[in-house]
C-alpha cells in the first residue's frame, strides 16, 4: 500500500470523514474526542469541546444523558430516531442519536460514544429537487398560456381606448374598469413569464452582507415599517452568484416578512455559517445561512407544504408567485430554501454555497 493510501485510510483521517457527528466521552461524561462533523453540528471548535462535560455542552437535554446511561447499563447501543437539541441561542437542530458503550479489553466500561445524525437534510434536498422539477413543468405551461392570453388582452385594451372618446358617464367608468382589470391580468402574466424564464447566471463572487445591506436600504427608502434589523456575522466568506437575482430573492423574502409582521412587528435578517454537513461530489461544502425571521401571524399549517408552489399565497391580494421565484433562484444557485414556523415566528432560511 502506498504512503498516500496509508494516509487516506489512517483511522484519524477516516474519523473526520464520517458524516455522523461522533462525541466520545469517559465514564465521568467528560468529552475526550470529537470528529469534524460533531464540531459543525455543535457549532464549536474541538478545543472548546474536548475536556468539557457533556451536560455542559448540552444543557437541558436529558434525552441524550438518559440514552447514554441506558446504553452503559445494558451494555449495548441504544438509539432515538428523532430528538431536538439546542446548540446555541436560537439554534436548534433535529437529530437521530445513538449511544454506544465503550469497553476496555477486560470488559470494563470505559465510557461511551454519542453519534449524532441531523435528520431531515436529505429529505429537504429531495423535496427541493421535486419542487424544482414541478416549477420547471409549470413554468413551461405558464409560458405557453401567458403568450396565448396576452395577445387578445392587448386587443381588448386597444378596443377600450378607441371607445373611450365616444362614451361618457357610467360607460366611461366601465371602460376604465376594463382597462384596469386588463392591466392587472397582464401584470400577473408577466410574473408567470418571469417564473418560466431561463436566464443564465451572471455568477461572480459577492459579499452577502453588501447584497443584504442594499436590500435593507431599498426597504428603508420606501419608508415601509417595520425596518429590518440586521444581525450579521462579519466573518462569513463570499458567495458566488448572480447579484441581481440574489437581490430579488432577499428583497422578496424581506418584503413578505415586513408585510406579515405589520408596522408594530419585528423583522430580523441573520447570517451565519451553516453547521450542516453536505457532501457534493464527495467533498464537504461550506454553506452560508441567511434567515429572514418575522413575528407575524405565521403560515397556516395546511399551507406550509404548498407555500413554494405557484399561485399559493397567504395574502388576499398576492399573486402567489414571489416564493416560487425565490425557490427557483435558490435552486439555480445550488442552494436550499426552507420554511420553519417556531411558536410566534416565521423563518425563511436560505442556504447558499460559499465561494470556493
Amino acid at each position: 500500500m502506498s504512503v498516500l493510501a496509508e494516509g487516506v485510510f489512517a483511522p484519524v483521517v477516516l474519523w473526520d470523514q464520517l458524516t455522523l457527528g461522533v462525541v466520545a466521552m469517559d465514564e465521568r461524561g467528560v468529552v475526550r474526542a470529537v470528529n469534524d462533523t460533531a464540531e459543525k453540528l455543535l457549532g464549536k471548535p474541538r478545543s472548546r469541546l474536548v475536556g468539557v462535560g457533556l451536560e455542559t455542552l448540552l444543557p437541558g437535554h436529558p434525552v441524550a444523558m438518559e440514552l447514554l446511561s441506558r446504553a452503559r447499563t445494558l451494555g449495548m447501543p441504544c438509539r432515538i430516531r428523532d430528538a431536538r437539541i439546542a446548540t446555541g441561542p436560537e439554534r436548534e437542530i433535529g437529530v437521530a442519536l445513538t449511544a454506544v458503550p465503550l469497553f476496555t479489553p477486560n470488559g470494563a466500561c470505559a465510557g461511551a460514544m454519542l453519534q449524532m445524525e441531523e435528520v431531515g437534510t436529505t429529505e429537504r434536498m429531495e423535496e427541493g429537487e421535486r419542487l424544482h422539477d414541478a416549477l420547471n413543468s409549470m413554468g413551461d405551461l405558464a409560458m405557453t398560456v401567458a403568450h396565448e392570453i396576452k395577445n387578445p388582452l392587448a386587443g381588448i385594451r386597444g378596443a377600450a381606448q378607441l371607445l373611450d372618446a365616444s362614451v361618457a358617464g357610467e360607460d366611461a367608468a366601465c371602460l376604465e374598469l376594463i382597462r384596469s382589470e386588463v392591466d392587472r391580468v397582464s401584470r400577473l402574466l408577466d410574473h408567470l413569464l418571469g417564473l418560466a424564464e431561463q436566464r443564465p447566471l451572471q455568477a461572480r463572487e459577492h459579499n452577502i452582507h453588501e447584497i443584504l445591506d442594499h436590500v435593507v436600504r431599498l426597504c428603508v427608502s420606501a419608508n415601509a415599517r417595520p425596518f429590518p434589523i440586521p444581525d450579521f456575522d462579519p466573518s462569513l466568506p463570499d458567495v458566488r452568484g448572480d447579484r441581481d437575482q440574489l437581490v430579488q430573492l432577499f428583497l422578496n423574502l424581506v418584503k413578505n416578512a415586513m408585510q406579515a409582521a405589520g408596522e408594530a412587528g419585528r423583522v430580523r435578517i441573520a447570517t451565519r455559517i451553516s453547521h450542516r454537513t453536505r457532501l457534493e461530489q464527495g467533498r464537504r461544502r461550506l454553506h452560508i445561512q441567511v434567515e429572514v425571521r418575522d413575528n407575524g401571524p405565521g403560515i397556516p399549517e395546511e399551507m406550509r407544504q404548498r407555500i413554494f408552489l405557484p399561485l399559493v399565497s397567504t395574502k388576499s391580494d398576492g399573486t402567489g408567485l414571489g416564493l416560487s421565484i425565490c425557490q427557483k433562484i435558490v435552486h439555480g444557485h445550488a442552494g436550499q430554501l426552507e420554511l420553519e414556523c417556531p411558536p410566534g415566528e416565521t423563518v425563511f432560511r436560505v442556504l447558499l454555497p460559499a465561494a470556493p
